[in-house]
């Protein structure tokens, strides 16, 4: 690139069955998305050197000068900033921009899903003979991806080196995960020279991001409730053959909640059954709360947490006066304005 280097009551309410699970897992996105509203959860993203002795990079900089924004307009330049999922469905980060007056760097993705029903639409007439329902379908065009877009916003001042505050706009299949996936890969790519004991060395960045917990259970019960408790363990492979067909991996009890677990009586009940649980064998105590948002959360009762407060990271809920597009190309001023005050709360 030509740059110079840089200086209650429970009950069992299923059998154990085996599976994969997520310590923590988040259900309720909705279908449809409301026009004047959008859900943003709140992160840490850490941007580091790969080597221990090569200086950070800035979010943004002179374009004479190496970058994390400059890093990811390379690859978005070279259309390599994307990431196919399992189901054929593409994330592409599509654009990125500081914006210094709000002290933001802003980046913006797609959701193309090529393989999705077309979306339909419902009338409904009332007369006085009765009540007729239409459906009209809505046809793509040749080429086109059904697809939504989604913003995710970086307040640029560092609460610790390389640490910054995020907000991050739910839309359903544009997570976090796949977001930093995608600018790990640009950031691999994106090699840069520094000095280090007068010999000159390259490097490259790496980004992790961790959701910030900053709600109790404790809070969360006074409006909301625990559905669910699930327990994991390794399972027992007593019954199965040793042919090398079948391998056991998890043996999984889902506990539904039918008494009331409140602010004040959580902690004596769940924490007790957990104690019971990790006696029997049980390794992963998981909970399921029902927020009043109608969203859910599953939080994995770590063993350091058991005497502790639980913390988990609850999305926020903001409205607009203006109407959101599903997917747009362009930047919108005023998802970008809220989702800052978010991250830098």
């Amino acid at each position: 690139m030509g740059r110079p280097p840089i200086a209650p009551n429970l009950r069992v309410d299923s059998r154990a069955v085996t599976r994969n699970d997520a310590s923590i897992r988040c259900w309720g996105a909705d279908l449809f998305l409301e026009k004047h509203s959008r859900f943003f959860r709140r992160y840490n993203i850490t941007f580091a050197p790969r080597h221990k002795g090569a200086p950070y990079l800035p979010l943004s900089a002179d374009p004479s000068e190496y970058s994390i924004r400059d890093a990811l307009q390379e690859c978005i330049d070279a259309e390599q900033a994307m990431d196919v999922q399992p189901n054929g469905d593409i994330i592409e980060l599509m654009a990125v921009e500081h914006r210094p007056r709000q002290k933001a760097l802003v980046m913006l993705f797609h959701r193309a899903s090529p393989n999705a029903a077309e979306p339909a639409y419902r009338k409904k007439a009332r007369a006085q003979a009765g009540r007729k329902v239409t459906v009209r379908e809505s046809v793509k065009q040749k080429d086109e991806e059904q697809s939504v877009s989604a913003h995710l916003v970086i307040h640029d001042t560092q609460i610790e080196r390389g640490v910054f505050r995020a907000a991050l706009e739910e839309i359903p299949g544009i997570s976090m995960s796949a977001a930093r996936l995608i600018a790990a890969k640009a950031l691999s790519e994106y090699r840069y020279d520094f000095e280090r004991n007068r010999l000159t060395k390259q490097t490259y960045s790496v980004v992790k991001a961790e959701g910030l917990k900053s709600e109790t259970l404790t809070n969360a019960l006074k409006d909301g409730q625990i559905n669910f408790i699930t327990l994991v363990r390794p399972a027992k492979p007593d019954f199965i053959d040793s042919e090398g067909l079948f391998e056991p991996i998890n043996e999984v009890m889902k506990i539904r909640v039918t008494g009331s677990l409140t602010s004040r009586n959580w902690r004596e009940r769940i924490l007790n059954l957990a104690e019971r649980a990790k006696e029997d064998g049980w390794q992963d105590f998981n909970i399921d709360i029902g927020l009043e948002d109608n969203r859910k959360r599953t939080v994995k009762l770590d063993r350091d947490q058991q005497a502790k407060e639980i913390l988990f990271v609850r999305s926020e809920l903001v409205q607009f006066g203006v109407a959101l597009p599903v997917c747009s190309v362009d930047f919108s001023d005023e998802v970008i304005r809220k989702a800052t005050a978010i991250a830098k709360e």
